[in-house]
C-alpha cells in the first residue's frame, strides 16, 4: 500500500508487565513487516511506574521519568539502525480513570505530538491531572488526546468534547474492543480516528496508519493526523 505506514500503539517490555519485546527485537519486527515508522506508547500509570517500572531500576537513572523514557530511548536509537522512525508517544491513564482503583470510569488516553521532553517534565504530574487538565494541557501544546479502546470490555467511553481523537481500530489479538462501536463514536462525535496494533508481543503487529506523508518529528506527526488525510488500517497487514 502507498503512503508512510505508522504503527500507532506499542508497549516494550521494561515499561509494562504485559509487554514482551524488547527495543532491539521490536525494531525488526516492524522494520521486517514493512513498517516506516512507530510511535511507542507505552503505558503511564501509577502502578505501572511506580510497582513495575521504578523498583529495579530507580537507583540508575536521575528520576523517575528518565527510568521510563528509556526504552522509548533505546527504540529510537534501535530504529534509527535499521530505516524505522521512532517518535515519542504515551498510554496515560491518570488516577481519576485507572484500572488500579476499585470503581468506574476506567479509560487510557494516547498521545500524539508529545516530544521527549514534555515527557519528561510531566511524566509523574500526568497522573494526578483530570481529563479536562489533561486536555487542556495537551491541546496548548498542539498534542492530541485519543481514547484507546474505548468499547473494550473494564473501559468506559469518557466526556468526548475533552478528546482529540478516538481509537477505531485496536487490533491487539488477545482483546474484543468492539472496534464497530468505536467506529460508530468516531463518526458522530467527529472526532479523529487512529489506530494500533495496540503492540505487546511477536505477531501483534499488523495496524495502524497509512500517511500521505512523512511526518518530520512528533509535533508533525499531531499535524498530519489533524490534516486527517490518513487511511486506518483495520484488519492485520
Amino acid at each position: 500500500m502507498d503512503g508512510y505506514k505508522l504503527e500507532m500503539h506499542l508497549h516494550t517490555s521494561r515499561n509494562s508487565d504485559c509487554g514482551k519485546e524488547c527495543p532491539a527485537d521490536i525494531a525488526k519486527i516492524y522494520a521486517d513487516a514493512g513498517y516506516d515508522g512507530i510511535v511507542c506508547t507505552n503505558h503511564l500509570n501509577r502502578n505501572d511506574l511506580y510497582g513495575y517500572v521504578a523498583p529495579p531500576w530507580r537507583r540508575f537513572f536521575r528520576s523517575i521519568s528518565d527510568c521510563w523514557l528509556r526504552d522509548l530511548l533505546e527504540l529510537k536509537e534501535e530504529g534509527a539502525k535499521v530505516g524505522i522512525d521512532v517518535f515519542a508517544g504515551a498510554e496515560v491513564s491518570p488516577d481519576e480513570v485507572t484500572y488500579y482503583k476499585p470503581d468506574h470510569p476506567y479509560a487510557e488516553f494516547l498521545l500524539y505530538g508529545v516530544t521527549v521532553d514534555e515527557l519528561r517534565e510531566q511524566c509523574e504530574k500526568f497522573l494526578t491531572m483530570t481529563q479536562r487538565q489533561l486536555f487542556e494541557w495537551c491541546d496548548s501544546r498542539g498534542i492530541l488526546m485519543v481514547q484507546a479502546h474505548p468499547y473494550r470490555e473494564m473501559c468506559d467511553v469518557t466526556d468526548t468534547s475533552l478528546l482529540h481523537g478516538i481509537e477505531i481500530y485496536n487490533l491487539h489479538p488477545g482483546h474484543d474492543s468492539r472496534n464497530d462501536l468505536a467506529v460508530e463514536l468516531c463518526g458522530r462525535t467527529g472526532l479523529i480516528p487512529t489506530g494500533g496494533s495496540d503492540f505487546h508481543y511477536r505477531g501483534g503487529e499488523g495496524g495502524g496508519v497509512i500517511l500521505s506523508r512523512r511526518p518530520k518529528d512528533e509535533k508533525d506527526l499531531a499535524s498530519v493526523l489533524r490534516e486527517r488525510s490518513h487511511k486506518v488500517i483495520s484488519v492485520k497487514e
